[in-house]
């Protein structure tokens, strides 16, 4: 079987389309290098900007910054400011993000479940791409 381009999509069946368009969809809001970290991270509580930072050594303010307003844009999170001096911004997930939680739990319970199946076929497959 051929791997058909995205452009090529309307070639499978209505019903496979539309699972793939809706998964699709579901992925989307989950790109970005740093994006599963803050859902996961902020399914433990509210958190404010600063410890967001601490709790992902290795990220930029500047990348987190984007991320975060990548969420929040998408519904999965929000940003209240509080009138306090100095301001004081906290970020918590809305429950569409909790929602969100569930489909990384099923994922993350899958990874589980095969990650030795996973792990034996990727050592398999050079040796038998040369065969």
């Amino acid at each position: 079987m051929s791997v058909l381009a995205p452009t090529d999509i309307r070639r499978l069946p209505a019903a496979d389309r539309e699972l793939i368009e809706r998964a699709g969809a579901g992925l989307d809001s989950l790109r970005g290098k740093w994006t599963l970290h803050l859902i996961v991270i902020l399914a433990r509580g509210v958190r404010r900007h600063s410890r967001l930072l601490d709790c992902l050594p290795g990220v930029s303010k500047k990348v987190m910054t984007e991320c975060l307003r990548n969420l929040e844009r998408d519904g999965l999170v929000e940003r209240r400011i509080f009138a306090e001096v100095p301001a004081r911004v906290e970020y918590t997930l809305t429950p569409l993000g909790w929602s969100m939680t569930e489909a990384i739990m099923a994922l993350a319970e899958w990874g589980e479940a095969n990650s030795e199946a996973v792990s034996q076929a990727r050592q398999r497959y050079p040796s038998e791409r040369a065969a």
